[in-house]
């Protein structure tokens, strides 16, 4: 496969790939030289010399991104995203101020997102297959531990010293990003206009129905009553959220999403 690489893309894009490298890889050198945006770039580069470093990344930006776009939306996933890389470039700036390999690849993103999925849904089951083989069952909360652990670990004790050449210290960035993310970003800003500090979720298009009125939600209320109306649907979307804090989007009833979709209604009145 590389040499098939090397005959098809000689020179700058073969395995040297110095054309590349230079301009979006990122190092010390190349921030000082005003090259900003390989705090970036460099999340979009793979080498052609590990497959298993694409493929790994891209499988869970797949999985990953198929669980949390529906619940972040398509501009909060791409901030979560690219505020995971930024961090993550960051971090190994900030420990490699005095030199350093150049770093590429987007596992810094993926461990934001994965750190994020974690925190959103703790007690979720998932199953995933080691080394694209061996089916594990986990916890998220578990999953989350483990990678933080192990980021730190290899990072004070491999990558300092130089006995390794993953960039841990992104991996680490990023997850601080999802984890921030998570406990500010995504609960300050996921509420209802009522001012509850609640979050809420944005439902998937095939989902979304056409809303109707407020008197159609799902259990009884006084019409005659604003101010008990609103308090009443307010109680229930936030029992609602606390049962997707706890088991997932997908533990809900269809009437239970047929409220999130109707409350918005009557709390933004």
């Amino acid at each position: 496969l590389q040499q098939m690489l090397n005959a098809m893309f000689p020179g700058p894009f073969g395995r040297d790939n110095s054309f590349m490298t230079h301009w979006f890889a990122l190092n010390m050198e190349s921030v000082l030289s005003l090259k900003i945006w390989t705090l970036l770039s460099y999340s979009f580069l793979h080498s052609t010399d590990s497959l298993f470093h694409i493929v790994g990344n891209m499988f869970g930006l797949f999985f990953l991104g198929r669980m949390l776009e529906p619940v972040l939306g398509k501009q909060r996933f791409l901030m979560l995203y690219l505020g995971s890389a930024l961090l993550g470039g960051l971090a190994y700036l900030i420990l490699h101020f005095q030199g350093g390999a150049p770093v590429i690849g987007a596992s810094a993103s993926v461990f934001g997102l994965l750190a994020f999925f974690c925190l959103l849904r703790p007690e979720q089951p998932i199953t995933l297959l080691l080394f694209f083989i061996i089916p594990v069952t986990v916890k998220p909360k578990w999953l989350f531990w483990a990678s933080l652990g192990i980021s730190a670990f290899a990072t004070l004790f491999y990558e300092l010293p130089g006995r390794s050449a993953v960039a841990h210290s992104a991996h680490l960035g990023g997850m601080l990003v999802g984890i921030f993310f998570f406990r500010t970003v995504y609960k300050a800003n996921f509420a209802f206009s009522t001012g509850s500090n609640r979050p809420t979720v944005e439902l998937p298009d095939w989902l979304k129905r056409k809303k109707k009125a407020a008197d159609s939600i799902s259990y009884s209320v006084n019409r005659n009553n604003v101010s008990a109306n609103r308090k009443k649907v307010q109680e229930e979307v936030d029992r609602i959220l606390d049962k997707i804090n706890a088991h997932g989007f997908g533990s809900l009833s269809d009437d239970e999403k047929k409220t999130l979709d109707q409350a918005k209604d009557i709390l933004s009145r």
